[in-house]
Protein backbone atom coordinates (compact mmCIF):
# COMPACT_ATOMS: atom_id res chain seq x y z
CA UNK A 1 0.00 0.00 0.00
CA UNK A 2 2.92 2.71 0.90
CA UNK A 3 4.59 1.76 -2.12
CA UNK A 4 1.33 2.57 -4.24
CA UNK A 5 0.99 6.00 -2.23
CA UNK A 6 4.67 6.98 -3.24
CA UNK A 7 4.29 6.27 -6.82
CA UNK A 8 0.62 8.04 -6.88
CA UNK A 9 2.69 11.40 -5.40
CA UNK A 10 5.41 11.05 -7.79
CA UNK A 11 3.08 10.76 -11.09
CA UNK A 12 0.99 13.74 -9.24
CA UNK A 13 4.47 15.58 -8.73
CA UNK A 14 5.30 14.87 -12.21
CA UNK A 15 2.08 16.48 -13.73
CA UNK A 16 2.14 19.47 -11.44
CA UNK A 17 5.71 20.04 -13.07
CA UNK A 18 4.23 19.44 -16.99
CA UNK A 19 1.49 22.17 -16.16
CA UNK A 20 3.84 24.56 -15.11
CA UNK A 21 6.12 23.89 -17.53
CA UNK A 22 9.05 23.14 -15.78
CA UNK A 23 11.51 19.77 -15.45
CA UNK A 24 12.09 18.37 -13.09
CA UNK A 25 15.58 19.21 -10.90
CA UNK A 26 18.43 18.09 -12.32
CA UNK A 27 16.95 17.80 -15.96
CA UNK A 28 17.58 20.79 -18.77
CA UNK A 29 14.29 22.31 -19.09
CA UNK A 30 12.95 21.63 -22.62
CA UNK A 31 13.03 24.67 -25.02
CA UNK A 32 12.05 25.52 -29.05
CA UNK A 33 14.90 27.53 -30.58
CA UNK A 34 15.29 30.63 -32.95
CA UNK A 35 17.52 31.74 -35.15
CA UNK A 36 19.81 34.73 -33.39
CA UNK A 37 21.50 36.88 -35.35
CA UNK A 38 24.22 39.09 -33.57
CA UNK A 39 24.56 43.18 -33.83
CA UNK A 40 27.20 42.89 -37.01
CA UNK A 41 25.34 40.19 -38.33
CA UNK A 42 28.28 38.60 -38.63
CA UNK A 43 27.49 34.79 -37.79
CA UNK A 44 23.72 33.34 -36.31
CA UNK A 45 22.96 30.72 -34.53
CA UNK A 46 19.91 28.52 -33.36
CA UNK A 47 19.70 29.73 -29.38
CA UNK A 48 16.77 29.01 -27.58
CA UNK A 49 13.50 30.49 -28.04
CA UNK A 50 13.44 34.78 -26.22
CA UNK A 51 17.79 34.77 -26.38
CA UNK A 52 19.15 38.02 -27.49
CA UNK A 53 21.32 40.62 -27.07
CA UNK A 54 21.92 42.60 -23.86
CA UNK A 55 21.76 46.40 -24.39
CA UNK A 56 24.05 48.41 -22.74
CA UNK A 57 21.40 50.15 -20.84
CA UNK A 58 20.45 46.49 -19.92
CA UNK A 59 23.41 45.73 -18.39
CA UNK A 60 24.40 49.33 -16.79
CA UNK A 61 20.63 47.63 -14.81
CA UNK A 62 22.45 44.45 -14.38
CA UNK A 63 24.83 46.10 -12.30
CA UNK A 64 22.95 47.57 -9.74
CA UNK A 65 22.23 43.99 -8.65
CA UNK A 66 24.87 42.54 -6.67
CA UNK A 67 23.87 39.14 -7.19
CA UNK A 68 23.90 39.55 -10.86
CA UNK A 69 27.66 37.65 -12.78
CA UNK A 70 30.08 40.43 -13.38
CA UNK A 71 30.69 39.38 -16.91
CA UNK A 72 26.64 40.35 -18.03
CA UNK A 73 27.24 43.49 -16.83
CA UNK A 74 30.37 44.28 -19.42
CA UNK A 75 28.58 45.28 -22.79
CA UNK A 76 29.78 46.91 -26.39
CA UNK A 77 27.89 45.61 -28.84
CA UNK A 78 29.99 45.41 -31.68
CA UNK A 79 33.14 43.72 -30.07
CA UNK A 80 31.32 41.98 -26.46
CA UNK A 81 28.20 40.97 -24.97
CA UNK A 82 26.11 38.38 -23.36
CA UNK A 83 23.25 36.77 -25.07
CA UNK A 84 20.22 35.29 -23.10
CA UNK A 85 16.68 35.76 -21.65
CA UNK A 86 17.77 39.25 -20.59
CA UNK A 87 13.89 40.01 -18.80
CA UNK A 88 14.56 37.29 -16.55
CA UNK A 89 18.14 38.33 -15.63
CA UNK A 90 16.59 42.16 -15.00
CA UNK A 91 13.99 40.14 -12.98
CA UNK A 92 16.83 39.31 -10.71
CA UNK A 93 16.86 34.84 -12.21
CA UNK A 94 19.90 33.96 -13.20
CA UNK A 95 19.73 30.37 -12.89
CA UNK A 96 20.11 29.54 -16.60
CA UNK A 97 23.06 29.19 -18.86
CA UNK A 98 24.15 31.95 -20.74
CA UNK A 99 26.38 33.29 -24.24
CA UNK A 100 29.43 35.82 -23.61
CA UNK A 101 30.55 36.88 -27.13
CA UNK A 102 34.08 38.74 -28.13
CA UNK A 103 34.52 39.62 -31.43
CA UNK A 104 37.57 40.72 -32.62
CA UNK A 105 39.20 42.22 -36.18
CA UNK A 106 42.49 40.53 -37.96
CA UNK A 107 41.98 36.80 -38.82
CA UNK A 108 44.12 34.26 -37.16
CA UNK A 109 44.76 30.72 -37.97
CA UNK A 110 44.93 27.49 -35.96
CA UNK A 111 48.90 26.60 -35.46
CA UNK A 112 51.22 24.33 -33.07
CA UNK A 113 50.77 24.99 -29.71
CA UNK A 114 47.59 26.49 -29.60
CA UNK A 115 47.01 24.68 -25.93
CA UNK A 116 49.67 26.50 -24.67
CA UNK A 117 48.77 29.62 -25.99
CA UNK A 118 45.05 29.31 -24.36
CA UNK A 119 46.04 28.40 -21.06
CA UNK A 120 48.46 31.63 -21.02
CA UNK A 121 45.66 33.71 -22.18
CA UNK A 122 43.58 32.48 -18.92
CA UNK A 123 46.32 32.84 -16.98
CA UNK A 124 46.86 36.57 -17.77
CA UNK A 125 43.12 37.22 -17.56
CA UNK A 126 43.43 36.16 -13.88
CA UNK A 127 46.41 38.31 -13.34
CA UNK A 128 44.31 41.20 -14.73
CA UNK A 129 41.06 41.03 -13.43
CA UNK A 130 41.34 38.99 -10.52
CA UNK A 131 38.69 36.45 -11.48
CA UNK A 132 40.73 33.38 -11.31
CA UNK A 133 40.27 30.78 -14.48
CA UNK A 134 41.69 27.42 -14.72
CA UNK A 135 41.84 25.58 -18.17
CA UNK A 136 40.38 22.16 -18.93
CA UNK A 137 40.69 20.42 -22.34
CA UNK A 138 41.76 22.10 -25.05
CA UNK A 139 41.39 20.95 -28.80
CA UNK A 140 40.42 21.40 -32.34
CA UNK A 141 37.02 20.84 -33.99
CA UNK A 142 35.59 21.30 -36.64
CA UNK A 143 32.48 23.60 -35.65
CA UNK A 144 29.26 24.71 -37.63
CA UNK A 145 27.07 24.23 -40.49
CA UNK A 146 30.22 25.43 -42.38
CA UNK A 147 32.95 22.85 -40.52
CA UNK A 148 34.75 26.07 -40.37
CA UNK A 149 38.53 24.47 -37.34
CA UNK A 150 38.31 26.36 -34.56
CA UNK A 151 39.74 26.06 -30.81
CA UNK A 152 37.62 24.13 -27.99
CA UNK A 153 38.13 24.47 -24.54
CA UNK A 154 36.19 24.00 -21.15
CA UNK A 155 37.15 26.50 -18.58
CA UNK A 156 35.91 27.35 -14.89
CA UNK A 157 36.01 30.52 -13.42
CA UNK A 158 35.23 32.17 -10.14
CA UNK A 159 35.09 35.66 -9.24
CA UNK A 160 33.62 37.37 -6.16
CA UNK A 161 31.11 36.27 -3.99
CA UNK A 162 28.75 33.75 -5.71
CA UNK A 163 30.67 34.33 -8.66
CA UNK A 164 31.35 31.21 -9.98
CA UNK A 165 30.52 29.50 -13.59
CA UNK A 166 31.69 26.83 -16.33
CA UNK A 167 32.18 27.28 -19.70
CA UNK A 168 32.53 25.78 -23.02
CA UNK A 169 34.70 28.15 -25.38
CA UNK A 170 35.21 28.41 -28.94
CA UNK A 171 37.32 30.36 -30.94
CA UNK A 172 36.36 30.79 -34.54
CA UNK A 173 38.71 32.73 -37.36
CA UNK A 174 36.32 33.99 -39.48
CA UNK A 175 37.05 36.01 -42.84
CA UNK A 176 39.21 38.90 -41.45
CA UNK A 177 37.87 38.76 -37.82
CA UNK A 178 38.21 36.57 -34.54
CA UNK A 179 35.19 35.12 -32.64
CA UNK A 180 34.88 33.64 -29.02
CA UNK A 181 31.85 32.33 -28.02
CA UNK A 182 31.50 30.71 -24.86
CA UNK A 183 28.37 29.08 -23.05
CA UNK A 184 28.47 29.40 -19.27
CA UNK A 185 26.08 28.28 -16.53
CA UNK A 186 26.98 26.76 -12.97
CA UNK A 187 29.11 24.76 -12.30
CA UNK A 188 27.52 21.58 -11.06
CA UNK A 189 24.48 22.27 -14.15
CA UNK A 190 27.68 22.43 -17.04
CA UNK A 191 27.63 18.51 -17.57
CA UNK A 192 23.79 18.76 -18.18
CA UNK A 193 24.18 21.65 -20.06
CA UNK A 194 27.30 20.78 -22.72
CA UNK A 195 25.30 18.76 -24.39
CA UNK A 196 22.66 21.51 -25.53
CA UNK A 197 25.89 23.78 -25.96
CA UNK A 198 26.84 21.35 -28.82
CA UNK A 199 23.44 21.07 -30.53
CA UNK A 200 23.29 24.87 -30.38
CA UNK A 201 26.56 24.85 -32.36
CA UNK A 202 25.81 22.62 -34.97
CA UNK A 203 23.83 25.76 -36.22
CA UNK A 204 26.17 28.16 -36.13
CA UNK A 205 26.66 29.87 -39.96
CA UNK A 206 29.15 32.93 -40.21
CA UNK A 207 28.85 35.64 -42.32
CA UNK A 208 32.45 34.67 -44.00
CA UNK A 209 34.52 32.18 -43.51
CA UNK A 210 38.04 31.91 -42.76
CA UNK A 211 40.40 32.18 -45.74
CA UNK A 212 43.02 29.46 -46.29
CA UNK A 213 46.57 29.95 -44.57
CA UNK A 214 49.18 30.95 -47.03
CA UNK A 215 51.36 27.81 -47.19
CA UNK A 216 55.08 28.28 -47.20
CA UNK A 217 55.26 27.70 -50.96
CA UNK A 218 52.68 30.50 -51.13
CA UNK A 219 55.45 32.63 -49.15
CA UNK A 220 58.42 31.49 -51.18
CA UNK A 221 56.47 31.91 -54.49
CA UNK A 222 55.69 35.90 -53.89
CA UNK A 223 59.13 37.33 -53.35
CA UNK A 224 59.94 34.94 -56.52
CA UNK A 225 57.12 36.41 -58.89
CA UNK A 226 57.76 39.94 -57.75
CA UNK A 227 61.44 39.51 -57.91
CA UNK A 228 60.83 38.19 -61.52
CA UNK A 229 58.48 41.07 -62.34
CA UNK A 230 61.55 43.63 -61.51
CA UNK A 231 63.86 41.83 -63.66
CA UNK A 232 62.04 41.85 -66.38
CA UNK A 233 60.89 45.50 -66.09
CA UNK A 234 65.10 46.49 -65.71
CA UNK A 235 65.41 44.29 -68.55
CA UNK A 236 62.77 46.09 -70.56
CA UNK A 237 64.31 49.58 -69.59
CA UNK A 238 68.06 48.71 -70.44
CA UNK A 239 67.18 47.34 -73.75
CA UNK A 240 65.17 50.46 -74.29
CA UNK A 241 68.13 52.75 -73.25
CA UNK A 242 70.64 50.70 -75.57
CA UNK A 243 68.26 50.93 -78.44
CA UNK A 244 67.84 55.26 -78.54
CA UNK A 245 71.80 55.55 -78.02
Amino acid sequence: MLVRLVAALALCLAAIHSANGQSPAGQNPVSSLATFKNFNRTYQIDLPTGWRQIAPNEAIELSENEDSPALLRLAQPSHFYAVGPIEQWLAGDFRGPWLYVVEQRDEWYIEDGVEETVRNHWREQTTRTGVTHEVGSVGREKIGTQHVECIVATRSSVGKGNDRFQSFDVHAPTGQQQITLSFSCAPERFAQWQPEFRRWLDTLTFARVPDEPATLADRLWTPILVGGAVGLVLLLLYRHTRSRR
